[in-house]
């Protein structure tokens, strides 16, 4: 398998053995031996330059060059230069012909890191680079032609980008030919062990320490943790609590404040207890709220039913694991902001949590439409 070959290869950090990883490594042996331009979406800190490295080194191009550009951090009076490179005297300080970055990508992999982050008027020139396989350096008269693949990875959703009217639709289309969707962190909670085991045995190394593993109750207060951050931000507060242990083995003590002050899921709104979707679901079943004081009825007769279908979404995703109040108020936020332009009006009957309340928005007054969760999510 993929995911076998991956672990065992040091150019390849990606740990995971869930269902969403191993799906992913399936796309990755497929996609790999092409030449098709990939576009890894995910929130930051979800890996997806791992994920870019792991189908150039699984490609025929692996030992061929691979590129990576972050697009957010050039300059756009440098871009030119940078990723075309210029000729002698093309400048004031060119002193020397310089290969851009396509040049030195060439028969390799250029990888495009947050391409949202680029202007229109730069998004015009990849463009034309990537319908071409050609440019010119900054200066300079002749045609370079390349044979480059593209990888190319955003946070931001470019579909949302395109409606908007701050992303190029056909630079879209032309980025948008495989699409790879990484999962947060706090969807696939079970690979966190595993990630962890990862990272203390490479700080160790990197440190000079000893450090065989983690405690059970700091390993309970990492997967209780919501992971904003996601596998960066567990990277991070791995290697902190390896350099500062004075322990035989990583302590709650060692973790971040946050962590192990007991808050778990990183608010103080949020409990640390967590609750499984099938025990949300009978709650809400019963539940009952009142309209501008009237008599109580039943939730799912009372909201409208695009409300009803968000909650239930979740639930399917949460498919009977553990979850907590501040992950169910992050998924149905962001429900409500998405929601937004498919159902117009929508997003204010979606929840939003509160300290030990869910309080569901009703189309007559938000205020007055609220039931208890405390029986499942308990102090």
């Amino acid at each position: 398998m993929l995911s076998q070959e991956m672990a065992k290869q040091p150019h390849s950090n990606i740990v995971g053995r869930t269902d969403p990883m191993l799906e992913i490594y399936e796309l990755i042996e497929i996609v790999a031996p092409t030449r098709a331009t990939v576009l890894i979406v995910g929130e930051t800190g979800t890996g997806k330059e791992l994920i870019a490295r792991a189908i150039h080194y699984h490609s025929t191009r692996k030992d061929k060059p691979f590129i990576g550009v972050n697009c957010s951090a050039m300059p756009d009076n440098l871009w030119e230069s940078e990723m075309f490179g210029h000729e002698k005297g093309a400048f004031t300080g060119a002193t020397a012909m310089r290969k851009g970055r396509f040049e030195l990508a060439n028969n390799g992999t250029l990888f495009l890191d947050e391409v949202s982050e680029m202007s229109p008027a730069l998004q015009v020139k990849l463009l034309r680079v990537l319908q071409e396989m050609e440019f010119e350096r900054v200066g300079g008269t002749r045609t370079i032609k390349v044979d480059v693949r593209f990888l190319a990875a955003a946070n931001r959703d470019l579909r949302e980008g395109v409606r908007e009217g701050w992303f190029r639709e056909d630079l879209f289309y032309r980025l948008n030919v495989i699409k790879i969707q990484l999962p947060p962190l706090r969807d696939h909670k079970e690979d966190i062990a595993p990630l962890v085991d990862h990272f203390v045995a490479k700080y160790s190394r990197e440190n000079g320490k000893a450090v065989p593993g983690i405690s059970n109750g700091a390993l309970e207060a990492l997967m209780n943790y919501s992971f904003p951050g996601n596998i960066r931000e567990l990277e991070n507060i791995v290697e902190r609590a390896v350099i500062l242990t004075r322990e035989t083995e990583i302590t709650i003590h060692d973790l971040t404040e946050e962590l192990s002050n007991g808050s778990g899921s990183g608010s103080e709104d949020d409990s640390c207890c967590n609750v499984k979707s099938d025990d949300l679901l009978r709650v809400l079943k019963r539940a009952t709220i009142s309209d501008n004081g009237g008599p109580p009825r039943l939730w799912h007769r009372t909201l409208r039913s695009v409300t009803i279908e968000t909650i239930h979404e979740f639930l399917l995703k949460a498919n009977k694991r553990s979850f907590s109040r501040l992950e169910l108020a992050k998924f149905l936020s962001y429900k409500a902001k998405s929601d937004t332009n498919k159902y117009g009006t929508a997003g204010k009957y979606l929840s939003v949590l509160k300290k030990n309340h869910v309080c569901v928005h009703n189309a007559k007054k938000a205020n007055q439409s609220r039931y208890r969760l405390s029986e499942v999510f308990l102090s």
